[in-house]
């Protein structure tokens, strides 16, 4: 099966969404997560209503990740079309789901912010309340992306096992996706059910994120090779 035009030119969409979209999420939970990490209640409330305009921007940064997600979830679908329609469609639908409800959990984050700004005037609400409602809000994200991350995973293995079954990918660079993202599966559904456990396992995303990465590189600057070569390829 000849690789065509459309292929090429769609693999190197997806690369460059790949790369756009962990580069904005990355900025995004810079600012609003980690740099804020293991800072006070009260010292990340007074930050976050002194940078409003910030605030909301990096959120924004993430939001538009998530939407950049489903424009490559779309592009590696052309990709893998001919290879296979039936998964290339079901990894489709995983990864827009993953894109919905992520970027859906931004709405419990922007909660937050309104939050950290209503503790600066004096008597709206005390600060143990607002530390309450705030740890409701981060806890409905955490579950709406940790539910994200299930779709997000589930979809790149089957993304992955069309790379591997048509030879786009070295097979070692697929076949580590697939395991990775595995992994991380039983990782985001630990996190659901135990939350306190989330500062911990979020590590073991790395892995598939530095492989996704490496993805992006391959489609953008090597591209994909004349021929599927493998004969399981069914058009």
């Amino acid at each position: 099966m000849d690789v065509t035009q459309e292929q090429r030119t769609w693999a190197r969409v997806a690369g460059i969404t790949i790369l756009l979209k962990t580069v904005l999420e990355l900025s995004g939970d810079a600012v609003t997560i980690i740099r804020r990490t293991g800072a006070s209640f009260e010292d990340t409330a007074h930050w976050a209503a002194q940078s409003d305009v910030l605030y909301r921007f990096a959120l924004l940064n993430v939001g538009v990740a998530w939407i950049l997600l489903s424009i490559m979830a779309f592009a590696l679908y052309v990709v893998l079309e001919p290879v296979n329609k039936r998964l290339a469609q079901l990894a489709l639908i995983l990864r827009l789901g993953a894109s919905f409800v992520g970027a859906a959990s931004l709405m419990f984050r922007f909660a937050q912010a309104w939050l950290y700004k209503s503790s600066e005037p004096a008597g709206l609400f005390t600060t143990e309340q607002l530390h309450a409602l705030v740890n409701v809000s981060q806890r409905a994200a955490g579950a709406g992306i940790e539910t994200a991350w299930i779709f997000l995973s589930a979809g790149w293995i089957l993304f992955n096992v069309l790379f591997l079954r048509s030879r786009y990918l070295p097979r070692a660079l697929a076949g580590f996706s697939i395991f990775a993202s595995s992994v991380f599966i039983v990782a985001a559904a630990t996190m659901f059910v135990f939350p306190q456990l989330i500062n911990m396992l979020k590590l073991v995303g790395l892995p598939g994120l530095i492989a996704e990465i490496v993805t992006a590189f391959w489609l953008l600057f090597k591209g994909l090779p004349p021929r599927a070569t493998t004969d399981e390829v069914r058009a």
